[in-house]
């Protein structure tokens, strides 16, 4: 059985990528800001980006979980349906993270904040989970307000391997039920 997959988040609303969604994945992916904060996220072609999101569609499932496999969503502008951009949990060790990225140009307005704050509540809510974590690079400032705008806090900063570089890296925490 396929979860019902709509969360609406005031501007914008998340739902279930489509297939047909692969050239604006694409697009967004090969964007500055996904080459220097998320570049295992940087598809070589939008074949390539409708295989990731073939796999993703995969995990649309009623016995999913973020601790095995991501539920990832396409954030959409609730005015006219573009999408902007996505956010997800996925399984990190015995946690669950969440992740996302807003196209370059609709940077800004807050709706990463929304569509974190949504995921949040959702996943909180449908997989009873005590936290959800966010890592991100320190110098990202942007993501870093995006986290504390929706709740997280700032639990650590170390040095430590992220996407293949030693950076300094914080690690947020959201409690939205249960505590860490």
């Amino acid at each position: 059985m396929k979860l019902d997959l709509h969360i609406t988040a005031q501007a914008v609303y998340l739902r279930a990528f489509k297939p047909s969604d692969a050239q604006k994945v694409f697009l967004m992916s090969v964007e500055s800001s996904m080459k220097k904060w998320i570049p295992d996220q940087v598809y070589d072609s939008v074949e390539h980006a409708s295989e990731v999101l073939a796999f993703l569609i995969r995990q649309y499932h009623a016995a999913s979980s973020p601790h095995t496999v991501p539920v990832v969503l396409g954030i959409c502008l609730a005015e006219n349906d573009e999408l902007i951009g996505h956010v997800g949990v996925s399984p990190l060790r015995e946690d669950v993270e969440i992740g996302y990225a807003i196209e370059e140009k609709e940077h800004g307005h807050g709706y990463a904040t929304l569509a974190v704050q949504a995921m949040c509540e959702w996943a909180s809510e449908r997989y009873s989970l005590p936290c959800i974590l966010g890592i991100v690079a320190a110098e990202n400032q942007a993501s870093c307000r995006v986290l504390e705008k929706a709740g997280f806090n700032l639990k650590t900063e170390e040095m430590a391997q992220m996407h293949a570089q030693l950076r300094l890296v914080r690690r947020y925490e959201k409690q939205p039920v249960f505590g860490c």
